[in-house]
């Protein structure tokens, strides 16, 4: 209760915030997208320190998969929605990708930018008949629309535009290109990477440049105590549904974004495989924090490569999960925020001089 009246104060105060407030937080806002801008830097000069082909291929598919285990965290990090559907968005915009080439006779380039329309398009439908949910009653409503695009997908009926069962082989003209790539360039994982790494950062900037916003701020409260706001006179379908669709972008980038570096799609896009994946990737991680579904992405990518010899990859998975669950509540990055905040005044006191003294010399 004490979070929603916060919450609710935070937002009756918002246009008459005092000047050092708003300078504050101005500056946070520079300062994280400074960090940003560092961080995208740094992550380009990747394919020069990594020069074998295998770890560049295994990096890239982190990244491309981190975008889908993003917007699951976004959802549940601001709202507290666990959502099992936002496979639909990124396998719907991997096969649009490939249905908008193969069938349609589109370039690379216009293929791209509609795949992301339609995996945004699908966001928006099934947003409008879920969001009202909470719950399990979310969960599942979101995987079984998911799981209705996967069975329409393998009917045999569409194996003319969707390959059905076998999928569809992606076969881009020699002569195109791809933000300056040949379709051999683009398969090549050091040449994709700048595209890929670059499509993560900006993403994830983006959800945390809402995340702090006004619009941040009422999700919030949505999630604290949704009848409060609405008694408070804040609607909630609208913010529910910018939020969910927002994430649907996010996803379907990176299912274009997939579709173009694989040049095939399959059924298993769709999958309730994948989708249990990215979220228990996003749960290990840490739902808490934005970094976090990054790197349960990157467990989760590694393990496959390293633990899957013998088939037993979704045993030690679900032992991950459990161990997780019961010793690292909020995953590992929430851990670690826990850690550091009971050992910071130590260190302060250690190495840095007594806060309390400190006060007083000023």
């Amino acid at each position: 209760m004490s979070g929603t009246i916060h919450l609710e104060r935070e937002l009756a105060t918002d246009v008459g915030q005092p000047p050092a407030q708003r300078e504050r937080r101005l500056r946070g806002t520079v300062v994280g997208l400074g960090i940003g801008l560092a961080v995208l830097l740094l992550g380009l000069a990747t394919p020069y320190v990594f020069t074998h082909t295998y770890t560049m291929s295994l990096l890239l598919e982190v990244v491309l998969l981190s975008m889908l285990a993003l917007s699951v965290g976004f959802l549940a990090r601001h709202l507290g929605m666990i959502s099992l559907g936002h496979i639909a968005f990124f396998g719907g915009a991997a096969y649009a990708y490939g249905i908008a080439i193969m069938k349609w006779g589109w370039s690379p380039g216009a293929a791209f930018v509609s795949a992301i329309v339609i995996g945004t398009l699908i966001a928006v439908v099934m947003g409008v008949l879920v969001v009202r949910l909470t719950g399990m009653g979310f969960l599942m409503l979101t995987l079984a629309l998911s799981q209705a695009l996967y069975q329409l997908c393998i009917q045999t009926s569409m194996r003319p535009i969707t390959g059905a069962h076998d999928g569809l082989l992606i076969v881009v003209d020699r002569d195109s290109r791809f933000f300056g790539l040949t379709p051999a360039e683009v398969m090549n994982p050091g040449l994709f990477w700048p595209l890929a790494w670059v499509a993560l950062v900006l993403c994830a900037l983006l959800l945390w440049v809402v995340g702090r916003s006004r619009f941040g701020t009422v999700l919030e409260g949505i999630r604290e105590n949704e009848e409060r706001m609405r008694f408070s006179g804040f609607g909630t379908f609208l913010p529910r549904l910018a939020a969910f669709v927002l994430s649907g972008f996010v996803a379907s980038v990176g299912g274009a974004l997939f579709a173009v570096n694989a040049g095939y799609v399959s059924p298993e896009l769709l999958g309730f495989g994948r989708a249990g994946d990215s979220l228990i990737a996003a749960i290990v991680g840490g739902l808490g924090s934005l970094v976090g579904p990054v790197i349960g992405t990157f467990l989760f990518v590694y393990a496959q490569a390293t633990f899957n010899l013998g088939g037993n990859l979704p045993l030690l998975m679900g032992i991950s999960l459990v161990l997780v669950l019961a010793f690292l509540p909020g995953g590992i990055t929430g851990t670690a925020g826990r850690l550091y905040r009971r050992f910071k005044p130590f260190v302060a006191r250690r190495f840095g001089g007594s806060p309390t003294a400190d006060k007083e010399s000023r």
